[in-house]
């Protein structure tokens, strides 16, 4: 890590996008600790489909397939196999589930090692070059966080600025290998090659639900991309903007992520404080609502008789 860590960190603290974005956060991680037994049962199932929908982008990048939630979901229920569907999604579904998995015990573990493993799951390989790199970026974010944390409570904008930087230290290290082993192909008129996009994000698969593990170490929520959203930010990412230095590559990660983790914060958030009944009483009104509206304007063209009682509609 370099020694503009702390300025990056900052840098990206300071962006509008992320402060906006952080406060999502904010808001969702004061609920804790929940108490409600609605609430600890919403948030179980919140956590229970973002692995869902997290296998699910996993599988659509290694498959280049538009696997669906329902087989996702199928598939995270324990199928081995779905009749009708490629063998391949299935399998990958399952590969992602294991890497999932074994990053879940990176909260506690600490373990790099971890993160190898989950890649090995993926069946995405890195060169030995690229292995070192991320095992020295882990290592040297960590040690930033714990030094600046251990004297003081660090917002937490600042602590999901760091979880920025140290995808952006880990992107940069599988973009090289990329560029290693096919060259760097100028960009086109639309951003970066099709094959530089997907090449670096198959090899950077393994750092979205890594990067959740890192976060939930410093409390910050996790986050969910739809393989879209994933393809979007990794092509933000590769594609030359006149400008290569450490900053600059973690601005144009942290912009193209914050709408995405605003997003996600406020759904967890909502998900968890979702009442069934509310939600029933509100489903009802809302068709009530809308039978009146569909009853008036099938009687628009009735003219009124002022000599018959009003009926309520």
């Amino acid at each position: 890590m370099n020694v503009d860590t702390g300025q990056v960190v900052e840098r990206i603290a300071a962006l509008p996008a992320v402060r906006q974005a952080a406060q999502t956060a904010a808001d969702l991680t004061e609920l804790w600790p929940l108490t409600s037994a609605m609430h600890m049962d919403n948030d179980a199932r919140y956590c229970e489909n973002l692995q869902v929908r997290l296998s699910r982008l996993a599988a659509c990048v290694l498959t280049d397939a538009d696997v669906s939630m329902a087989d996702a979901e199928f598939v995270y229920e324990g199928a081995d196999m779905i009749p009708g569907r490629p063998q391949e999604e299935v399998d990958a579904l399952n590969a992602a589930n294991d890497a999932i998995e074994t990053l879940d015990e990176f909260t506690s573990s600490h373990d790099v090692h971890d993160l190898f493993d989950a890649a090995a799951a993926l069946g995405v390989t890195w060169s030995g070059a690229t292995t070192t790199a991320i095992g020295d970026a882990v290592a040297n974010v960590e040690q930033f966080v714990s030094e600046r944390t251990e004297t003081t409570v660090e917002p937490i904008t600042w602590r999901y600025a760091a979880t920025v930087v140290l995808l952006d230290e880990l992107l940069r290290a599988v973009t090289a290998q990329f560029t290693a082993d096919n060259g760097a192909e100028l960009p086109t008129a639309g951003g970066a090659p099709e094959a530089r996009v997907r090449g670096v994000a198959t090899l950077a698969l393994p750092f979205i639900p890594f990067i959740n593990a890192f976060a939930a170490t410093l409390e910050v929520p996790q986050i969910c991309l739809t393989a879209e959203q994933y393809h979007g930010v990794v092509a933000a990412y590769v594609t030359p903007n006149g400008d290569d230095s450490a900053d600059d590559a973690a601005v144009v990660l942290a912009q193209a992520l914050a709408p995405i983790a605003g997003a996600e914060w406020r759904k967890h958030r909502e998900d968890v404080l979702w009442d069934p009944k509310e939600a029933k009483a509100r489903a009802r009104e809302e068709d009530e609502r809308k039978n009146k509206e569909a009853l008036a304007a099938k009687f628009a063209h009735v003219k009124d008789d002022p000599t018959k009682p009003e009926v309520e509609l």
